[in-house]
């Protein structure tokens, strides 16, 4: 990472070491993970009241309830809120083990590409959380994760419900990394399509009473959650690593539920600390805003920062104008 670029006698040097990082970073993703589809900040936060039923308890809706990322979401949940799961055929049973019973969660029906089905689904809830995805064979990425989010998100407006949780990817600005060619090939181009949903909600949220909150999940495993103090949370889409499907779940309960809405207007990807990669190798090292070692989840979100105030990340090239401003004052 100290050598001169424009140095021909370390060219030879520098190219072996990124093929070794490259050829590492794929190995490792498509081996071990599945994709769906720090220095100190201060806390920023912005309340919205969550409605309430009449046992006091929030009802927090979960599209794509039926995929192992959306159970695993609305079993967390119930801890806190009521869950709500929705699926497409509006049938819904928990996860094997769990010991979530039935009658403490809502079942219903919505398809995310049928917007009058979404109206109906989401009456009544105070937040939403998105993880649906497309499946292989039967829909397409740009239907589901990109205009499926578009319609939730229509919806939520519409509804003026306070918040909505997004499961999306990590390496959805990056299309040019090993993990971004890997599964926008193997994935019929889902993280583009992931990134446009994306951008579109965020201009759809701006000057609403309603917020987002999108979280970015590494390579996803079965692997029992290791808790938030295991985890890392980190903003600019410069470093993966694999989480467990468990322990997104947790975020997005914490998201939907905590009562200071931490997570309002931000974004981040999430991973196991000890198994955090750069994207690309000269991305190591490039990032202030790493967030760990920290028990708390709400805590968690609230370092993080919102999404207006990331920006000095790292581009494209080993060196480039994004790469001498890190770390500079933004004029």
């Amino acid at each position: 990472s100290n050598c001169a670029f424009g140095v021909i006698d370390n060219m030879a040097k520098l190219r072996s070491t990124v093929q070794v990082s490259l050829i590492a970073t794929v190995f490792f993703c498509a081996s071990k993970c599945s994709f769906v589809g720090i220095g100190k900040q201060q806390p920023r936060t912005v309340a919205v009241d969550l409605k309430a039923e009449g046992n006091g308890r929030p009802v927090v809706a979960v599209l794509g309830a039926s995929g192992r990322t959306g159970a695993m979401v609305v079993e967390a949940l119930a801890a806190t809120a009521t869950p709500r799961a929705l699926t497409r055929s509006g049938k819904w049973q928990p996860p094997q083990d769990s010991k979530l019973k039935l009658e403490e969660v809502q079942v219903g029906q919505a398809d995310v590409t049928n917007p009058s089905s979404l109206a109906a689904a989401l009456a009544g809830v105070s937040a939403v959380v998105f993880a649906a995805a497309y499946s292989r064979g039967k829909t397409q990425p740009e239907d589901v994760d990109n205009a499926g989010l578009v319609n939730c998100a229509k919806v939520v407006l519409e509804k003026d419900i306070g918040r909505l949780i997004v499961v999306s990817s990590a390496s959805v600005t990056r299309p040019y990394a090993p993990v971004g060619i890997l599964l926008n090939t193997i994935g019929s181009g889902v993280l583009s399509e992931k990134l446009k949903g994306e951008n579109k909600i965020k201009e759809m949220f701006e000057g609403t009473e309603s917020t987002y909150t999108i979280v970015r999940p590494g390579g996803l495993t079965m692997d029992p959650a290791v808790g938030f103090a295991e985890l890392q949370f980190n903003q600019g889409d410069t470093y993966v690593g694999n989480v467990p499907r468990a322990d997104v779940a947790a975020v997005c309960a914490v998201a939907a539920t905590d009562p200071l809405n931490s997570g309002a207007g931000k974004t981040f990807e999430m991973f196991k600390a000890r198994t955090r990669q750069p994207l690309l190798p000269w991305y190591r090292g490039k990032t202030r805003y790493i967030v760990g070692n920290v028990p708390d989840g709400s805590a968690m979100l609230a370092r993080l920062r919102p999404d207006s105030e990331v920006y000095d990340v790292p581009g494209a090239l080993p060196i480039s104008l994004d790469d001498f401003a890190l770390g500079w004052a933004r004029k």
